[in-house]
């Protein structure tokens, strides 16, 4: 098998687990637990405030003592186990307690996986945009196979399929991995924090969490969005789909199209469709415009994503693979989604409008953002050939 082949059926291991977890966890809690909304708020914010932690603090350190390989193979199986305790709990406390356990483990790929297809790019130059658009796919069918299964069947069944999703992702990672991810890259005596010394590296990864962060409002109220404006819940599944498709277009063709282009011009692409996407949802109720605006996941998200890989292989070295994708994972993912939640919860409570509003003003200071990178690579682009040409002429001198 190849080193393509091989993480492409990664991400979509996990990421057919994801289609499930995501959407359909609070519908679980609530009408096969029998939890109150506030009570599976609870378990959820839980994980989301722990999930944080496993990607900032112990996929890093765990990088530390084993391998990329071996940490993967551990994942599933013991996510499986804690999923499966969960079958019988029903009191809050007990599930919030196996949920946080749960979510100490269980969403750590969201950073491995991409730590693993970093590396992999340095290494055996693999395209990111291909395996990563097979992770879009599993989701997408997961999310799909799970609303028809649970129409013919009940919301009982969710936790069900969410083990068979484990158990297969289990079978994935039993593949026998890559060379380059079964040595640790990680040592125990990396200083991780010396990235927070990168200038470049604070901006790429302040624009990257806000960009992504900022679909706070669109997660979260996009669906009652579209029922305020009239469109029947039949269809909005469908309709949110839209986003997923033009997002594995979008994976499938990117190395293609955007390996040649410069970080800051790839982060400006993505800042410029963020701030007209949401601003189209707050500007028009019209469903022919939030249509068109599902297209732009492809932008505000994948191309995002795929800048912040982009720099990391063009100016880190593979050992702070694990901690970058960790923090990025943290923040973009975890923190800044849950506290721009919080923020365009406040405004939709105001104006469903005011709540993408929102989400459009907080990304204009990242075109800021992206002009001082853009000064500060520049600047360390001429340091380095300054540098290289000091070198030659010593060299040269020395030969002579």
């Amino acid at each position: 098998m190849t080193n393509q082949r091989w993480m492409s059926l990664q991400f979509f291991g996990f990421f057919f687990t994801f289609g499930i977890f995501v959407p359909y966890w609070s519908s679980w809690l609530i009408l096969s637990k029998g939890f109150t909304a506030d009570e599976a708020g609870l378990i959820i914010a839980m994980g989301l405030i722990t999930r944080s932690i496993t990607t900032f603090y112990i996929f890093p350190l765990a990088c530390r003592y084993i391998t990329l390989a071996q940490l993967n193979r551990i994942v599933p199986l013991a996510s499986v186990v804690l999923i499966l305790v969960l079958i019988p709990l029903n009191n809050v406390m007990s599930v919030v307690l196996i949920t946080i356990l749960l979510s100490l483990i269980y969403p750590m790929p969201l950073a491995m996986h991409e730590a693993m297809a970093s590396t992999l790019i340095r290494e055996s130059g693999i395209q990111y945009g291909k395996s990563r658009s097979y992770g879009s796919i599993g989701y997408i069918i997961s999310l799909s196979l799970t609303g028809v299964i649970i129409s013919l069947k009940d919301e009982n069944v969710i936790i069900y399929l969410m083990i068979i999703g484990c158990i297969m992702f289990v079978l994935i990672t039993s593949f026998n991995a890559p060379v380059p991810l079964k040595t640790k890259i990680a040592l125990n005596k990396v200083p991780s924090f010396h990235l927070f010394k990168s200038k470049s590296f604070l901006l790429v990864l302040a624009m990257c969490s806000i960009i992504q962060a900022a679909h706070a409002a669109y997660y979260s109220y996009a669906v009652l969005f579209l029922k305020t404006i009239g469109i029947k819940t039949s269809f909005t599944g469908i309709i949110l789909i839209i986003a997923v498709i033009s997002e594995i277009v979008f994976f499938y063709i990117s190395d293609t199209l955007f390996k040649k282009q410069s970080v800051p011009k790839l982060l400006m692409y993505s800042i410029s469709a963020s701030i007209i996407r949401w601003l189209l949802i707050a500007s028009f109720n019209s469903i022919s415009v939030f249509i068109f605006s599902q297209l732009l996941h492809s932008i505000t998200f994948g191309l995002t994503q795929f800048a912040f890989v982009k720099y990391l292989d063009e100016h880190v070295e593979n050992k702070y693979f694990p901690f970058a994708h960790g923090i990025y994972a943290a923040l973009a993912l975890s923190l800044g989604s849950g506290i721009l939640t919080i923020v365009s919860g406040y405004l939709y409570s105001i104006s469903p409008s005011f709540s993408f509003l929102g989400m459009a003003l907080i990304c204009v200071p990242c075109l800021i953002l992206c002009y001082s990178l853009s000064l500060v690579l520049n600047l360390s682009d001429q340091n380095r050939n300054l540098q290289d040409n000091i070198v030659g002429e010593v060299k040269k001198n020395a030969t002579n």
